[in-house]
């Protein structure tokens, strides 16, 4: 990125040579013209998709979260982006106020992104979102972990709960035999960090510390990919460590964050290419696979296996198919050898018969709506990226096309992922940005290292510098006022079901029936912990069949949660930590026999 010219004087002995001065840079520069044409392009793309997603969002058949996440949270700093990259295509910068380009170290500035990555997603976690899990997947996650640092596998329901399994816990639990266990439907890859991180600090310490692994990752892989380049692997760092996505996700539970660490920890090693590089790879593969859904680190892999198949390197290939035909039936039967485990004979509806309802039910679901929902998902990605990724990613096309390296297995690999979801899982339900592509931002920031040579490869000096700001200026954009506003955002959609929690728990009831009528999300709010221990129990009304409720009646003091104290909760009318005493009674009222 040094601006100096060598120039042969004329006349000058050979190899004399002399520094010929550098004509000064212009005040204003504009960017270097094919970032320019991108940001265009990809503005008035996100222009489209702001006219036509909230008709087509109307038109779905079912009022859902894509719908109230797109329009509630996203359309406002899509419009901002998209204004931002028209801008970027057309107007010139302050260029010449850069200075002298800094001189930054791609090692230094990997440790310095990771550092800043665990920071912020940990004072997130612990202070803005206060280990509060929104969703059932985070709940399981929590719920799975601490079966696991109990040192078991599955947690023994005990037997006066078997009949209200589905009341206690409505959803993400397989169909035991008999209903002995509690079995979630999630793999235990990211409950096993969890646990292992609990076992010296707050669990809530996992993502942002995965999240940090994943910058250090992505440094590895750009120095491979791009030794005399080192800019292009510190735009890389850049783009992933100001993704707003990476860094919120990372205050929670899901799965997502550690399918990132894990995707660019295995390319890290992949690029080795030497036989521990590779056996490491296959070492990673094995817990990707199993992180929570078999599905997406394989969608990662596969182009990866394809790519050397087209570079005649069968051998190779045949390895990477064998490793995960051999991990992926291990997780497939995992849940098996959990029911072995506890003496509980084998299910048809655990392991592969149940992923195979699961696809079944997918491709019967497959439809119009499918293409709406993703086209809202793409929209919502690309609101939580950095303003500049998509762009310089899109600018990798050139090194895709002409196959350098592993760009073209790093394409595929998004558009693997994204095809996947159209067809089988288009509805993600909760999460902050498009969380299942998570895993695969690590992709797109290292095809916007090959976008940012491609980019610069021609760019005068005053572009080069005028490039530089740009990013830089996103960047602290995306920090310093994206951030915030996502932080405030995730708090005010919490808001109401902590206050919920905080109400069900002051109640002095032994149980609380939640009556989900009229409240949104009302199944999130049945949690209980795997050995029943804590009190209330947490019931869902629904679940409850007229007989045992009034058995329970008779035995246990019940109050009920309804859509009348959720309204209470979610305009502060009920403090949050104690209930309000026209919707909680001192003596918990009991339903009638």
């Amino acid at each position: 990125m040094a601006e100096d010219v060598v120039a042969i004087r004329e006349g000058a002995t050979a190899g004399q040579a002399a520094r010929a001065p550098t004509a000064p840079a212009p005040t204003w520069a504009s960017l270097p013209a094919p970032l320019r044409r991108a940001c265009l392009g990809w503005g008035l793309a996100i222009m489209a998709g702001l006219v036509a997603a909230p008709p087509l969002v109307a038109g779905l058949q079912h009022y859902g979260l894509p719908q109230f996440y797109l329009i509630r949270h996203d359309m406002l700093w899509l419009a901002v982006t998209a204004a931002l990259l028209l801008g970027f295509a057309v107007v010139r910068l302050p260029a010449g106020r850069v200075g002298r380009l800094p001189a930054l170290r791609l090692d230094v500035t990997a440790w310095s992104a990771a550092a800043l990555v665990v920071t912020i997603a940990a004072a997130g976690a612990l202070l803005a979102l206060r280990g509060f899990a929104l969703s059932r997947d985070e709940t399981m996650a929590d719920f799975d972990a601490a079966i696991l640092r109990s040192g078991r596998l599955a947690a023994a329901l005990p037997p006066d709960w078997r009949a209200l399994r589905e009341a206690l816990i409505p959803e993400f639990l397989l169909p035991v035999p008999g209903g002995t266990v509690w079995l979630s439907n999630y793999l235990p890859g990211n409950a096993a960090l969890r646990a292992l991180v609990g076992l010296v600090a707050d669990p809530a310490w996992t993502s942002p510390l995965l999240a940090g692994v994943a910058v250090l990752a992505a440094w590895r892989c750009a120095r491979k990919l791009w030794p005399d380049r080192p800019d292009a692997g510190i735009v890389a760092i850049v783009m992933l460590a100001g993704s707003t996505q990476v860094l919120v996700t990372a205050m929670t539970a899901y799965a997502m964050t550690a399918h990132l660490a894990l995707d660019l920890v295995w390319l890290a090693l992949y690029l080795r290419d030497d036989r521990r590089g590779h056996l490491g790879a296959v070492a990673v593969g094995a817990l990707a696979c199993g992180l929570h859904q078999i599905v997406f680190h394989p969608l990662f892999v596969a182009p990866f296996v394809l790519h050397l198949v087209a570079r005649r390197r069968i051998g190779l290939a045949l390895v990477y198919a064998g490793s995960y035909a051999v991990i992926c039936a291990f997780w497939i039967g995992y849940w098996q050898i959990v029911l072995a485990s506890q003496g509980i004979a084998r299910s048809g509806e655990v392991g592969a018969g149940f992923l195979g309802q699961r696809v079944v039910a997918f491709l019967a679901d497959l439809g119009p709506d499918n293409l709406t929902l993703m086209i809202a998902n793409a929209l919502r990605f690309a609101g939580w990226q950095p303003l500049l990724l998509l762009p310089l990613a899109g600018l990798a096309w050139g090194a895709v096309r002409r196959d350098e390296s592993v760009a073209r297995p790093l394409a595929g690999g998004l558009v693997l992922t994204f095809a996947a979801m159209l067809i089988l899982v288009p509805h993600q339900g909760h999460g902050w940005g498009y969380r299942y592509l998570h895993g695969l931002i690590g992709n797109a920031c290292l095809l916007a290292g090959w976008g940012w040579i491609a980019a610069t490869a021609r760019a005068a000096p005053g572009e080069r510098r005028a490039a530089v700001l740009a990013v830089t200026a996103t960047t602290v954009l995306a920090l310093a006022v994206a951030l915030p506003l996502r932080l405030v955002q995730a708090t005010v959609m919490i808001a109401p079901y902590r206050g919920a929690m905080a109400a069900i728990a002051a109640t002095g009831a032994d149980l609380v029936m939640v009556d989900r009528t009229g409240i949104a999300f009302g199944h999130d709010l049945v949690r209980n912990d795997p050995d029943l221990r804590g009190r209330p129990l947490v019931l869902d009304l629904g679940a409850v069949d007229p007989d045992t409720l009034a058995a329970l009646c008779r035995r246990h003091r019940i109050a009920v949660f309804d859509r009348k104290t959720a309204d209470a909760c979610r305009t502060g009318r009920t403090p949050c930590g104690s209930a309000s005493p026209s919707t909680w009674p001192s003596t918990p009222r009991r339903h009638p026999p």
